[in-house]
């Protein structure tokens, strides 16, 4: 047997060990198809890469690829890189992990190979995500990591939890799931101390600590928990919807601003159009898309907004903002010809 191919097996046993929290020795050795003398080998040399693999002898017995004091070498195939890859690029607005996210893309398609570089930038130039929410406090990226594995392994924590009050509490629960809602980070979890399920924002917790104690996980009520935090918490804000009549037939603006928006309304010769945000911001930034003149007429904070920027000319006119561009003397022209004019 030589060496490469040795090699090329080690590799998927490493594969494997990573898929899976247990492994029986008589499945491994099935998958690899080798004995199971020489699946013990390449367990050894695993070993001696410093990959802490452990062991459990007798009739069940088998392996678990386990937690080291520095990480070794991991072993994706071309789609789980792939998938990384795109998580790191979509995650990187999250604040409290935006920078690790980053350097770790970078590391990652530092050694990727040339095929997969080409599908991830193809992937990042074909689509085009939505305006990311603001998230008003940082979460410490350990502490989401921590919980994750938790969630994961059903294994009890101990953390310390402050309220919107300030007020501090220590507390042990059984996490069930992690929830992105509204630019916040919130775990599902049942508070042992107050036998009741609870849902806590992850940027006030402080302090978790593993137990190593399992316990079987309970159905969160409803059974969806991103359902569960949004009833917790009254349902979605309200946000803010914008009237912007533009000066253009309602057929010219859906063939100009395609696929980015389809809420639109005729108003004789010219266009309603009733964009909807939590915040003001992508509201007012959605605005660059259109090459006619506009009038914006409301809410009021939105004109307030608009009335502050250096890039639109602004007037007040009964209680609406007119807003308007230097017309553009060829219409065929694209913006990036004409640009935005104040």
């Amino acid at each position: 047997m030589t060496e490469s191919t040795t090699t090329s097996r080690i590799l998927h046993l490493l594969s494997l060990l990573q898929t899976r929290r247990y492994w029986s020795g008589d499945e491994l050795a099935r998958r690899l198809g080798v004995s199971g003398r020489t699946l013990r080998r390449d367990i050894e040399r695993l070993r001696d890469l410093g990959y802490v693999v452990n062991a459990n002898r007798g009739v069940d017995g088998g392996y678990q690829l386990d937690a080291g004091t520095d990480l070794p070498p991991l072993v994706f195939t071309d789609e789980e890189a792939v998938a990384l890859a795109v998580s790191l690029r979509t995650s990187s607005a999250l604040d409290g992990i935006a920078d690790l996210n980053v350097a770790a893309l970078a590391k990652l398609e530092q050694v990727l190979p040339s095929r997969l570089r080409g599908r991830i930038a193809a992937l990042a130039a074909a689509t085009t995500p939505t305006t990311p929410r603001r998230v008003s406090a940082p979460v410490d990226a350990e502490v989401l990591a921590v919980l994750a594995l938790a969630c994961r392994n059903s294994e009890r924590v101990r953390l310390r939890y402050s309220s919107g009050a300030g007020e501090e509490s220590r507390r042990q629960v059984e996490p069930v799931r992690l929830v992105w809602h509204s630019g916040r980070w919130y775990l599902v979890c049942w508070d042992l101390q107050r036998a009741d399920w609870r849902t806590l924002r992850v940027d006030r917790i402080d302090d978790v600590f593993e137990t190593r104690v399992r316990f079987t996980p309970r159905e969160v009520p409803g059974g969806d928990a991103a359902a569960f935090v949004v009833d917790r918490l009254g349902g979605l804000p309200t946000g803010f919807t914008a009237r912007i009549r533009i000066d253009a037939p309602i057929e010219a603006v859906r063939e100009w601003m395609g696929a980015y928006a389809d809420d639109f309304e005729a108003d004789g010769d010219r266009t309603i159009w009733s964009p909807s945000d939590r915040y003001l911001e992508p509201l007012a930034g959605a605005l660059i898309w259109l090459q006619w003149p506009f009038e914006v007429l409301g809410p009021p904070e939105l004109v307030e907004l608009l009335e502050g920027h250096d890039r639109l000319r602004i007037r007040r006119s009964g209680g609406a903002a007119e807003v308007g561009r230097r017309k553009m003397e060829d219409p065929l022209r694209t913006r990036s010809d004409e640009g935005v004019h104040g």
